[in-house]
């Protein structure tokens, strides 16, 4: 059961500035410092203005995609240097966005999208896409005319149209691989509720029922991803809202145990099930954060899969924890969120309730043998963690016990803990490095793992300064 609330003391806050937290990139382990201040870009904090490159309206480029894909060739070919600014007209854009990665003569090229809007809500990307989509569904949906995309851009329009079923990494309607990529003033909203009905949803158990005018079900299921920050450095986002239920933003790295870097700066995000959550590091600066109860009887707000050797994963500083007024919300038993135990088949932790139930360390995690199972190293580290600064949590969130166990249990109405049977994907809420060794020392051991407990424990899970 996880009923703490850790503190931090103000010596340990001040290292979550974000100055100190973004100087950080590279494998998780040795990462190199690199200084970032994204506050000092004087066109993201509008002290400046610029000259776009291309312009985004019913009268110019009609499609986002496309002025991105014309900044992919322009700059590719050379005739582009430099950041690249796209300015777009107010209005309503029914399309996923592809930002890929771009080098020209060895050197990466960055994009910054903004909307012209008086207010981030007059410039909004919207799609209904989900990790339920199939991918010929996609294909007729966005994939159509990808030839005339640059090979960047139509490589993963074409990768996801193959599949059978998209999953969470494809299913997404902002994709940014793009370092030093940047947004200002805009929304970018995953419309999906419930739009296909499945036995893995929770549309009436599957079966269908009542739809709304847009031809989606009460209740939802599927992961659907408003963007996702994937492979990119330097990432920046200002006044930007991302709305979804569950899996609103999802940060990864480019690969396991490396570090990149996103920042959120007077942005709102809004969800319901995990709707925060990924690998990397991400600062918030001066946000709101928005649990919906709409669809659900319980939230959580983060699932961060941050490794164990990286040194910061999500902070939060003066941010405002709110929630959309609904039953649920009022009830006061929301969560802060849980550890990602991402990939996982077979845990190492808890007490088994199968018999000759054994774990060992190997190259992949699974549990296809029964009841002996293996984790990988990359499973084993994605540890997760969280800190929350100098901000205001609502009532919607459970003050006394903010953080759960992964797979372990839930809340009831009343905000007690009601443990779950064990099941080999469990794991319990760590708050530091020092968890990870109680629970795990002998285990550790067995598998001929060593790993140098810090002294002091690392703070994982942890609050400061919050009302």
């Amino acid at each position: 059961m996880s009923d703490e609330r850790p503190q931090l003391s103000a010596a340990e806050a001040a290292r979550f500035h974000h100055l100190e937290v973004l100087k950080y990139t590279g494998r998780a382990g040795c990462e190199q410092v690199d200084p970032w201040d994204p506050k000092t870009d004087a066109f993201m904090n509008g002290a400046s203005d610029v000259e776009p490159d291309y312009r985004v309206s019913a009268d110019d480029i009609p499609s986002i995609q496309d002025a991105v894909n014309m900044a992919v060739v322009d700059a590719i070919a050379g005739r582009k240097a430099g950041r690249i600014y796209i300015a777009i007209a107010p209005g309503t854009y029914t399309e996923t966005v592809v930002v890929p990665r771009i080098l020209a003569g060895g050197a990466p090229v960055a994009i910054t999208l903004y909307g012209t809007g008086a207010t981030r809500d007059d410039t909004v990307i919207s799609a209904a896409i989900d990790q339920g989509m199939t991918g010929a569904d996609f294909a007729a949906t966005f994939g159509l005319n990808t030839e005339r995309y640059a090979p960047e851009i139509a490589a993963i329009y074409r990768a996801n149209a193959a599949l059978a079923r998209l999953t969470t990494d494809n299913a997404c309607v902002l994709r940014v691989e793009n370092d030093g990529f940047q947004a200002r003033n805009l929304a970018v909203v995953n419309a999906y509720n419930c739009d296909r009905a499945d036995a893995n949803s929770k549309c009436e158990d599957g079966k269908g029922g009542p739809k709304n005018a847009a031809g989606q079900f009460a209740k939802g299921w599927h992961q659907a991803v408003a963007a996702m920050i994937h492979n990119a450095d330097r990432v920046h986002f200002e006044n930007v809202r991302f709305s979804s239920f569950q899996d609103t933003l999802y940060f990864k790295g480019r690969v396991p145990g490396m570090t990149v870097r996103s920042f959120y700066r007077h942005c709102l995000v809004e969800g319901d099930i995990d709707f925060i959550f990924g690998r990397s590091t991400a600062y918030f600066d001066a946000c709101e954060i928005r649990s919906l109860g709409s669809r659900v009887d319980h939230t959580y707000v983060v699932a961060p899969a941050t490794n164990l050797r990286t040194r910061y994963g999500i902070v939060f500083d003066d941010c405002d924890f709110t929630h959309d007024g609904s039953a649920a919300a009022l009830g006061g038993t929301f969560s802060l969120g849980r550890q990602w135990f991402h990939m996982v088949r077979a845990t190492p932790y808890g007490i088994p309730n199968i018999d000759g139930y054994k774990v060992r360390l190997a190259e992949t995690s699974e549990f296809g043998h029964p009841p002996e199972g293996t984790i990988s190293l990359d499973v084993l580290e994605a540890v997760g963690k969280c800190v929350i600064l100098n901000s205001r949590i609502g009532e919607h969130i459970n003050k006394a016990a903010p953080w759960d166990d992964w797979s372990g249990g839930r809340r009831n109405s009343d905000g007690e803990f009601v443990p779950g049977e064990w099941n080999t994907r469990y794991r319990p809420a760590q708050y530091s490095s020092a968890d990870f060794h109680r629970y795990l020392g002998e285990w550790l051991h067995t598998q001929g793992l060593r790993y140098a407990p810090p002294e002091p424990p690392e703070p994982w899970l942890a609050e400061f300064n919050n009302c």
